[in-house]
C-alpha cells in the first residue's frame, strides 16, 4: 500500500517537485563534497544510486502514469530502491561529520567515530549495489507479471 501511494500519488504530486526538490539536494552534496579524498569511495556508491533512482523514476513518469499495471508492478522495488538512496546520503553525511570530529578537534569518542566510517563504508558497499537490481526490476514493466490470470494464484 505504502508503495503504491508513493508511485501513484506522491510521485507525480505537484508536477513532481518533492523529488525533483530531493534530486536537486543529493545532487549538490555530492558536488559539493566531490573532491573529498576521504568520502570519495562514499560519493561514488552514492552518485550510482542517485542515478538508479533518477533512471527510474523517467522511466515511471514515460511508462507507468499510461500504463498502471507498470506502476503496481515496480512500486515495490520503486519505494525499496528510493529508501536505499536516501539512507545511503544520510550514512554518506554520517560519515562526512565523524570524519570531520577526528580530524580536527579530537573530541568526542573515536572509536564510536571510527565505527560510524566503518559503518558507513558497510552500507555503500553491501546495501547501495542494490539500487540496479531495484531499477532493473522497476523498468521490467508488468506485462508478464499480469500475464497469469487471477485463478493461478
Amino acid at each position: 500500500i505504502q508503495a503504491l501511494d508513493l508511485v501513484g500519488r506522491k510521485l507525480p504530486k505537484d508536477g513532481g517537485r518533492a523529488i525533483m526538490a530531493f534530486f536537486a539536494e543529493v545532487a549538490a552534496f555530492l558536488k559539493e563534497n566531490g573532491e573529498d579524498a576521504d568520502l570519495a569511495p562514499l560519493i561514488r556508491a552514492l552518485k550510482s544510486g542517485l542515478e538508479d533512482l533518477q533512471g527510474a523514476t523517467m522511466w515511471f513518469m514515460n511508462n507507468a502514469m499510461k500504463t498502471p499495471d507498470n506502476a503496481g508492478a515496480g512500486s515495490s522495488d520503486y519505494m525499496h530502491l528510493f529508501g536505499t538512496v536516501a539512507l545511503g546520503y544520510m550514512w554518506v553525511k554520517i560519515a562526512k561529520a565523524a570524519g570531520a570530529k577526528l580530524q580536527t578537534d579530537g573530541s568526542g569518542d573515536a572509536s564510536f567515530l571510527e565505527t560510524k566510517l566503518v559503518l558507513a563504508r558497510y552500507f555503500m558497499e553491501r546495501h547501495m549495489p542494490e539500487t540496479a537490481l531495484r531499477r532493473a526490476r522497476v523498468e521490467a514493466g508488468g506485462e508478464t507479471m499480469m500475464t497469469l490470470p487471477a485463478e493461478a494464484f
